[in-house]
């Protein structure tokens, strides 16, 4: 049985490769292959973890009221079927649309909160806290606090998260006697902004390829273990 798993992950693996040569059929049946099983595992995982615990193992015990509040997930979850038929009636369109509505709601919702609270918040909460005094023990071993290391990694998470805030300014263009000295002062810290944007975005491609040349790297790995390991050797 080793064998025969082994032999289908090198030939998988084999077929996903000759895209090098351009697209053929191997590599489209390994495509269709893998899609075909990842929306296999997502169905499976929906149905034991989520619908038949949801729905077909209720406890009798748990209460009126905690039974009733699986109806209306199961309502809104039927409703979405509306959405998947190929031709849609007026009535099926509406039914649909509103399960689909509170199903954006929600997930607009959660990522709005997970980006306030989980990013916006700490990373302001963490600048606030910075300590860029000359008496912070920390700057101690420096022949000056303003040249340690500490202290200028600060300052420059402090110009980051200001001038990423200011890049994501929208306003018009304002009037009055300041109205030149605000569009310098917010054009200034949109572009330092703007460059703390782009070499993050670096990084994080940087860091993207480092992490697919390490998956081909043990992909290749696996495929001469394989091979030997199928030779006998």
């Amino acid at each position: 049985m080793d064998t025969i798993g082994l032999i289908l992950s090198v030939t998988l693996t084999l077929m996903v490769l000759s895209y090098i040569f351009g697209d053929n059929p191997l590599f489209k049946l390994a495509e269709h292959i893998f899609v075909g099983v990842s929306v296999g595992y997502a169905v499976l995982v929906g149905w034991y973890l989520v619908i038949n615990p949801a729905l077909f193992q209720l406890n009798p015990d748990a209460g009126a009221f905690n039974l009733l509040t699986k109806f209306p997930p199961a309502i809104l979850a039927f409703l979405l079927i509306f959405k998947v038929r190929p031709n849609q009636t007026r009535i099926g369109g509406v039914l649909g649309s509103v399960a689909l509505a509170f199903l954006v709601g929600v997930g607009a919702a959660a990522a709005i909160a997970g980006a306030l609270l989980g990013t916006l918040i700490p990373q302001t909460v963490a600048v606030a806290g910075l300590d860029l005094s000359a008496a912070n023990p920390a700057y101690a071993d420096a022949p000056a606090f303003w040249l340690h290391n500490q202290f200028l990694s600060n300052i420059v998470v402090i110009i980051g998260t200001v001038g990423t805030l200011f890049y994501f300014t929208f306003t018009h263009r304002p009037q009055g006697a300041l109205s030149g000295f605000r569009s310098g002062f917010v054009n200034f810290w949109a572009g330092m902004g703007r460059w703390i944007v782009l070499i993050t975005l670096g990084a994080l491609f940087a860091n993207t390829v480092s992490a697919r040349v390490a998956l081909l790297v043990s992909r290749v790995q696996f495929l001469v273990d394989g091979i030997r390991t199928l030779a006998g050797g």
